[in-house]
């Protein structure tokens, strides 16, 4: 994972070399690839999450109705017959972000644009409940179903959120700040997590691939003998 080969920058070092070369070159043009930087979240400008109403830098909200409903099937004389089965349905989704500061410490502080950015994000709740939300139209509903209730569910960056970031610092609005890299493959990260549990999550996450990977070869293997044999 690309985490691994970047060394965090100072935001004042940043600063000071977009400062030292727009001085002689102007703004608007200026890109110095790809960097890592950690630091607290801010923004005078908060954002109000959905359900938690909590002041934040990004937050995902999500409502989903569970229900029975009445189906038919035929069974295995071609009989026809009535079975509940239960189903869950996303009726409300919402995302948003908004640029902040991340601050580090070292005398400066630089922007973040996080649109496009792989987020992760802490969640403040995972709540099911009777009631529908405020605004959701009942007369969507299937006629045959019967409402067993509402998940809600919301993640968030908090305001003032220690962050990891990793994205290319460029001025393409006239302004430095990290944005999204314009070269396709390249990571564009936002995250509470540290830089340690990002590791150890792709790392986890390639281990049990290829356990996954060796598991369906061997079973190949195996299905080919067995066809042979037989």
């Amino acid at each position: 994972m690309d985490v691994r080969y970047y060394e965090t920058s100072k935001v004042k070092d940043l600063i000071d070399t977009y400062k030292s070369i727009t001085k002689e070159l102007g703004t608007g043009m200026y890109s110095a690839g790809i960097v890592e930087i950690k630091g607290i979240g801010t923004t005078n400008n908060p954002l109000v999450s959905e359900h938690t109403q909590t002041e934040c830098l990004y937050f995902s909200s999500t409502v989903e109705r569970k229900y029975e409903v009445q189906e038919q099937y035929s069974d295995s004389d071609g009989n026809y017959r009535t079975r509940t089965v239960t189903r869950t349905d996303t009726i409300s989704s919402n995302q948003k972000s908004t640029p902040f500061y991340i601050n580090d410490g070292s005398g400066e502080k630089i922007l973040v644009s996080p649109e496009g950015a792989d987020i992760d994000a802490e969640e403040v709740l995972n709540n099911f409940q009777a009631d529908a939300p405020l605004n959701f139209i009942a007369s969507s509903m299937l006629s045959n179903s019967r409402t067993l209730g509402y998940t809600y569910r919301e993640s968030i960056i908090p305001l003032n959120a220690n962050l990891y970031v990793l994205g290319e610092i460029a001025d393409r609005a006239g302004k430095v700040g990290i944005v999204k890299p314009k070269e396709a493959g390249k990571q564009f990260i936002v995250s509470i997590k540290s830089e340690e549990q990002i590791v150890e999550a792709a790392e986890s996450s390639a281990k049990w691939q290829l356990i996954g990977g060796i598991a369906l070869g061997v079973i190949g293997v195996i299905l080919i003998v067995a066809g042979i044999a037989g």
